[in-house]
């Protein structure tokens, strides 16, 4: 059985920061991850490439903005001497302080669809940290230049997920 809960989690990290609001289809990729160095450490054997017609999660995780400032803002409700002391946010108040900007949020969106990716198949997470859509496997290895496997946990025949070497 494949356990397709947890396969996937591109982690794009993009700021507002960007010279333009969009990103080239022909960008030069920088490799995030590699599992190379430690494959032993994970107990995953590689087995098959992934059949280029199956379905995978895709969930690019965009970078926060203000993580410099949380320390502040946590302390401003902690500290008894603060005036702010108590008033806790909410979540939606968490999401508001920390999410990407629109512009980033946007760009990434943009990028997608000029892969080829379907707008309507995109969405975006309530905290706007994260862009989620399902892929054919040949989609996501042309969009991320990376070639999918399926790795067996433990090499007890169990249990089944999908990833990349890099």
């Amino acid at each position: 059985m494949v356990h397709f809960s947890t396969l996937l989690t591109a982690s794009v990290v993009l700021t507002s920061y960007a010279a333009a609001l969009s990103i080239p289809l022909d960008a030069k990729y920088t490799v995030h991850e590699k599992r190379e160095a430690h494959r032993e450490a994970f107990a995953f054997a590689k087995h098959d490439v992934l059949g280029s017609g199956a379905i995978i999660p895709i969930r690019i995780g965009l970078t926060q903005r203000d993580l410099h400032r949380g320390y502040d803002w946590l302390m401003s409700v902690a500290h008894p001497e603060s005036p702010s002391y108590g008033k806790h946010w909410s979540a939606a108040e968490v999401n508001k302080a920390f999410a990407p900007t629109a512009e980033t949020v946007q760009m990434v969106r943009d990028w997608l669809i000029r892969a080829g990716i379907a707008e309507h198949r995109i969405k975006v997470a309530d905290n706007k940290g994260w862009l989620a859509f399902d892929a054919e496997v040949e989609e996501a290895e042309e969009l991320f230049r990376a070639k999918y496997y399926m790795h067996e946990a433990g090499g007890r025949g169990e249990k089944y997920s999908v990833g990349c070497d890099e």
